[in-house]
């Protein structure tokens, strides 16, 4: 991305005509692999940010069945986002999708799937992290 808004940059600056499509292909696929690929990492490494401000008095059993609870809020929530983002990357898929830019138009359909990508990856995260979970209260 940091490339091709250079080059826009640059040509448009020094040449005076300027990449076509390059604020489309940012907005279309680069922003949306940029916010939306790291959710994996962040639903394994539990990373994400997070609020205890009403938790935070709570100890032993009560605070671990939260915690549970929450988990599997986390993955209802991950696999009906991934569902619905499919369902709505299959329709701009089947209306071919495109994006008008300068000089023509710009194929969009594709980035579509990155959501449900992201979305899946995310979900198999947080069944593995909530299966962790899990053997780790059957342990003790």
């Amino acid at each position: 991305m940091m490339l091709h808004v250079s080059l826009d940059v640059f040509f448009r600056t020094v040449v005076n005509d300027p990449l076509p499509g390059t604020n489309e292909t940012v907005a279309a696929y680069y922003m949306i692999l940029a916010t939306f690929m790291p959710l994996a990492y962040l639903g394994l490494t539990d990373t994400n940010i997070s609020v205890d401000i009403f938790t935070q008095s709570l100890r032993g059993s009560p605070k671990k069945w939260l915690e549970v609870v929450i988990q599997l809020i986390c993955i209802i929530y991950a696999a009906v986002f991934t569902w619905q983002s499919w369902i709505s990357a299959m329709r701009r898929m089947a209306r071919n999708e495109v994006l008008e830019i300068p000089h023509g138009f710009l194929t969009a359909w594709p980035s579509r799937f990155i959501l449900p990508v992201a979305g899946a990856s995310f979900f198999l995260c947080l069944v593995l992290r909530f299966v962790k979970t899990l053997r780790a209260k059957v342990e003790r």
